[in-house]
């Protein structure tokens, strides 16, 4: 599937239920306030956020689900994780 071309550093809507936003807040090694300026949306929030950003975010919730011992906080880290994979899936903001 081809990548859709964004300009570097453009901020995308991830929309995170509050439950994802406390996973990444509060059981990953992520800055805690990288939510500060959320802006909530129905039952969840939409976080502006890079590429990069969202790489990140990744890294986070993978060392964490690769190194917990909780099954359940492992399948619900994963889930977020792929949940966001889709942003690296679908947009590419790098000079070819």
């Amino acid at each position: 599937m081809k990548r859709k071309k964004i300009p570097y550093e453009t901020k995308l809507p991830v929309k995170l239920t509050l439950h994802e936003r406390d996973l990444i807040r509060d059981e990953t090694l992520g800055n805690p306030d990288f939510a500060k300026f959320a802006v909530v949306e129905g039952k969840g929030i939409r976080v502006d956020m890079s590429l990069g950003d969202i790489e990140d975010i990744q890294g986070y919730i993978a060392s964490e689900a690769n190194h917990t011992e909780n099954k359940k906080l492992q399948k619900e880290l994963d889930r977020l994780f792929a949940k966001l994979q889709v942003f690296q899936d679908t947009y590419d903001d790098q000079d070819e």
